[in-house]
């Protein structure tokens, strides 16, 4: 437990950008929380401040939950931006600087290195962003509960509960994206140590397919199943219901989108043993070692 504590602290040392850029959101959320904070006008005007006797309408409900939706989709954009960005950089960063050399001459296995990195690009990243959804929405709390007025689209979060519930809801939806996630970052892991862009590699080799597959071989499976490959962590994350994203994927794609992704991180990990990369870097004989 404690080399994998160590692991992922050198990881968010190593990598500042993931640090940096919610450091920068927060900076950027915490002047706006205080001028608005400072200026009622501009409370009411950016969230519709209304006199209300009696029971307030469902209507002030589905626009507060916009605003819900809203923080969740900007944050769950940029922290796959973010764990997209580090896994295309992190193993290829070792090579370059030789350091992988080192770490395979300590007593850390290949899949223990894969595993911590995919630790922190799936979940650590991810864990980051909530943190910053969590300041936003008690922020909003607390605006809400100094505003003498009723704000329309604050309706909701007046209530502390709806606050930990919608950063509950936030973790639950990131963890699904991870899980689907997990098959492309094996392939980015294994493509970034033959590639210096790892990402134009995948998306121009998968254009690439689409176009043969349509093209020379007349079948539409191909590009099909790429297109899904493509859109599927986006789906998971916006979508009302997350789980209704597996179920219209289906058994076949999920099991051969599994399969690619336990071939991506096998091919990966067999790279990341070797200095000179080859093809007898691929060799399975590793994984009959105790």
């Amino acid at each position: 437990m404690r080399p994998s504590y160590y692991m992922l602290q050198k990881e968010l040392i190593e990598h500042k950008t993931v640090t940096r850029v919610p450091l920068f959101i927060l900076l950027c959320g915490v002047l706006l929380f205080l001028s608005l904070m400072m200026n009622t006008n501009l409370q009411d005007n950016l969230f519709i401040s209304v006199q209300t006797q009696g029971d307030f309408t469902p209507f002030s409900t589905e626009f507060s939950n916009d605003v819900q939706l809203m923080l969740s989709f900007m944050a769950g954009i940029l922290s796959l931006a973010l764990s997209t960005t580090y896994l295309s950089k992190t193993l290829r960063k070792e090579r370059n600087e030789g350091s992988s050399a080192f770490w395979r001459s300590m007593p850390v296995t290949s899949q223990h290195t894969h595993a911590v990195k995919l630790t922190f690009g799936l979940i650590v990243i991810p864990l980051i962003f909530s943190i910053l959804v969590l300041i936003a929405n008690l922020c909003l709390w607390f605006i809400s509960l100094s505003s003498d007025s009723v704000l329309i689209l604050l309706h909701e979060h007046s209530s502390l509960l709806y606050v930990i519930t919608s950063w509950f809801q936030f973790l639950t939806r990131m963890l699904l994206v991870s899980i689907v996630m997990l098959p492309i970052a094996g392939l980015i892991l294994a493509v970034s140590q033959v590639s210096n862009s790892p990402l134009i590699v995948l998306f121009l080799g998968g254009y690439a397919l689409k176009i043969l597959s349509n093209w020379v071989l007349g079948w539409d499976g191909i590009s099909q199943f790429l297109s899904h490959i493509y859109q599927i962590p986006t789906t998971v994350l916006l979508s009302h219901n997350p789980l209704v994203s597996f179920e219209h994927a289906g058994i076949g794609f999920l099991s051969l989108y599994a399969l690619l992704g336990t071939l991506a991180l096998f091919v990966s990990i067999s790279l990341y043993r070797t200095t000179e990369i080859s093809w007898q870097s691929l060799n399975p004989s590793w994984l009959f070692k105790k």
